[in-house]
């Protein structure tokens, strides 16, 4: 398999902003960028999830979905389920964590459907486990979804805030190995966590990555401007035996000067690079 081929990107990327919004499901134009990542070459798409209103849960959607994916090579592995960054999985009203779960379920019905294998859910910024107790309840209430994802064969993948040795923890305590890790290196970075220490401690957790870049105690800027080691970490995902996607996630540059197709160009031979040095 070429290595270039373990590279995606997130879902809206390849295209301009929406309302500004770093991040969201481009709900008007989702199907434009299948032929630009055909183009690019990158051969996956993180899906996005971030609201009701999204085709993933259409069934009579999939056929659609699933004959650009087809027509431009580009294939779904992943879905981005930034929805339970506002409708959290703890520290809300029973009611209101009832249906949250309930739309997970019904996502997890759709991407086995749909031969989705991960779905990410986000644990950062406003869904962050901010104490033992946030960690308690979420755990309890995602271990109501383990006997669907495991008869449906989904991995959750959880992407933190967390240190490292309180990550591990939090998964190795689920009564699955269908709750997984996602490692995001700006985040990291931002945090100032060790990677070598995470990457280490975490390795046959971790089933999806996303690149970005961030100043130490700051916010995303383009690849290869921030406080990210890229260098140590693809020498590290690849003495750790990583063989999962690599999923490009950075800033947008601006807009009025460059486009969101010269920028994904540019981090896409950027991680090739990568990967041709160091997983060869």
């Amino acid at each position: 398999m070429e290595l270039e081929s373990k590279i995606g990107f997130m879902q809206g990327r390849l295209i301009k902003s929406i309302n500004n919004n770093i991040q969201c499901f481009p709900k008007d134009c989702w199907e434009d960028e299948f032929p630009i990542a055909e183009k690019l070459g990158f051969k996956k798409i993180e899906w996005i999830f971030d609201s009701l209103d999204n085709p993933i849960l259409d069934s009579q959607q999939h056929l659609k979905i699933k004959s650009l994916c087809e027509k431009h090579h580009v294939s779904i592995n992943s879905i981005c389920a930034d929805f339970f960054m506002t409708h959290k999985l703890f520290s809300e009203s029973e009611n209101e964590i009832s249906k949250n779960l309930l739309v997970l379920e019904n996502l997890i019905d759709n991407s086995s459907l749909f031969g989705i294998n991960i779905i990410e859910i986000p644990l950062v910024d406003s869904s962050s486990l901010k104490s033992d107790s946030d960690i308690e309840e979420f755990s309890k209430n995602l271990e109501k979804i383990i006997p669907l994802i495991e008869r449906k064969k989904i991995i959750l993948n959880l992407e933190t805030d967390l240190p490292p040795q309180k990550m591990k923890k939090l998964i190795e305590d689920m009564s699955s190995n269908n709750i997984r890790a996602n490692y995001d290196i700006g985040n990291s970075t931002s945090l100032g966590y060790d990677m070598e220490e995470e990457l280490s401690l975490l390795k046959n957790l971790i089933s999806n990555v996303h690149i970005k870049d961030r100043k130490l105690g700051g916010t995303s800027v383009p690849l290869g401007t921030g406080d990210a080691n890229l260098e140590l970490f693809f020498n590290t995902l690849a003495n750790i035996g990583y063989e999962g996607d690599i999923i490009i996630q950075g800033a947008r540059e601006n807009e009025d000067q460059i486009s969101p197709e010269d920028t994904s160009k540019r981090y896409f031979n950027l991680v090739k690079n990568y990967l041709n040095k160091y997983f060869k």
